[in-house]
């Protein structure tokens, strides 16, 4: 075998150990994303059924409140800056029904109105300096946070009255 050949060869596992090391790579860590999540659920899931138990009732709604104006805000985040390419070639049983998943959401959202708002970061008397300036951090990216919410449930024809806050009433 000449030296070309021998190099050709050895270039060629070389590219095809690298990509299926990215590969695996890629799959791996979106399957262990994916374990690690689901204990976080079974935490919150666990914390809810306590709640439940003691008939607050009220917890577990919120919750799921919350989780419908997130999912909204990451729909919003992925169509900005997310992978597209990477996330339909190791996610496709994800990508494909994403607007879908949008459109369960706005229409619940016709009816309910939103529940998320930037209150939580309002400044508290007696915060240290650094608390204040976290808080006024967390208040501004939660400002722009429900500004993003609203404007994905525009397009998807949500009317304005369900666009305001549930917790303030105020828009």
């Amino acid at each position: 075998m000449n030296k070309i050949a021998a190099l050709t060869t050895a270039l060629l596992f070389s590219a095809i150990s690298f990509a299926g090391g990215v590969f695996y790579g890629f799959k791996e860590g979106i399957r262990n994303l994916s374990l690690l999540e689901e204990i976080v659920q079974g935490a919150l899931s666990r914390h809810q059924l306590a709640s439940i138990e003691k008939d607050k009732i009220e917890n577990v709604v919120h919750l799921f409140e919350l989780n419908i104006d997130i999912g909204l805000h990451r729909y919003m985040m992925y169509r900005k800056s997310g992978n597209k390419l990477l996330s339909e070639f190791f996610l496709p049983e994800v990508t494909s029904n994403l607007d879908g998943y949008v459109e369960l959401m706005a229409a619940y959202r016709k009816e309910h109105p939103i529940v998320f708002g930037p209150e939580w970061a309002l400044p508290v008397d007696g915060d240290d300096e650094e608390t204040r300036k976290w808080r006024e951090q967390g208040y501004s990216e939660s400002v722009e946070m429900l500004s993003e919410i609203k404007e994905l449930l525009r397009s998807r024809g949500v009317p304005e009255s369900a666009l305001t806050n549930q917790s303030t009433r105020t828009q």
